[in-house]
């Protein structure tokens, strides 16, 4: 097999670092873009970025986009600048790095594109009502993308953590809240899940071997809250529908 070349974003830590580095390891060639590097949010740096690694390495196997951050507050207390802002990142500028990319694989007829949802791009999550808002849109743009990109052998696959043991949880609730309306203070306190973190290099690997497969999933959840919770957002939503709305 020949070694892939992966274009990841948000390799600056965390999971994305960590991923650079176990498919370094697996002989791959990474092609790691940091906050250091590229603003993501510039979509003519992203284009430079992208064209950049074709013509290093003659082609682009693996499209990962994993930069995100999560804004805190409840959704009252956010501004609108602070709503956009979080789009910018965790959904526009995957965005651009997709319309930077596309033209390669589909010139290839093939490809891999993951995208780093979250299990809260299925579920709700207090506190954190713009970072939801933002994975369910990354993951409503992958559901079409899967569908449109298929005739030309791009798979698209959409990968769903729960909490991992990263720092970023932590990152989260310590931003200071954009608001004082008292009604939701503890706000950081609720749905906190008692299971332990997944680590990061078990999310790495899980990618790995989902980009080796023949036909990978649509839809990976990694880590046992992300799974406990999605299963019970699903079997909520098909309660209400056998229940009360059968015509």
């Amino acid at each position: 097999m020949r070694r892939r070349v992966w274009l990841l974003t948000g390799a600056s830590g965390g999971l994305g670092s960590t991923l650079a580095r176990l498919a370094s390891a697996a002989g791959d060639e990474v092609v790691a873009i940091g906050r250091k590097s590229v603003d993501i949010t510039d979509p003519a740096q992203v284009r430079w970025a992208v064209a950049e690694a074709a013509a290093t390495f003659g082609r682009i196997d693996v499209v990962v986009n994993n930069a995100g951050y999560a804004a805190a507050g409840a959704f009252e207390e956010l501004s609108d600048a602070a709503l956009r802002e979080q789009f910018e990142v965790n959904f526009f500028a995957a965005a651009d790095v997709l319309r930077a990319t596309l033209p390669y694989l589909r010139a290839a007829r093939s490809g891999h594109i993951v995208q780093i949802s979250s299990l809260a791009g299925q579920i709700g999550a207090p506190g954190m009502s713009a970072y939801t808002a933002s994975k369910h849109a990354l993951e409503g743009l992958s559901v079409s993308l899967a569908e449109e990109l298929a005739p030309f052998g791009i798979r698209v696959s959409i990968v769903e953590p729960g909490a991992i043991n990263t720092g970023f949880r932590r990152s989260w609730a310590e931003r200071e809240r954009p608001g004082t309306i008292a009604d939701y203070d503890g706000l950081d306190r609720i749905g906190r899940d008692a299971r332990r973190p997944t680590e990061p290099e078990e999310v790495a690997a899980a990618i790995l071997a989902l980009v080796d497969l023949p036909e990978p999933p649509l839809r990976l959840p990694v880590g046992s809250d992300a799974a406990a919770g999605i299963r019970a957002a699903r079997t909520r939503q098909l309660a209400d529908l056998e229940t009360r709305w059968t015509a």
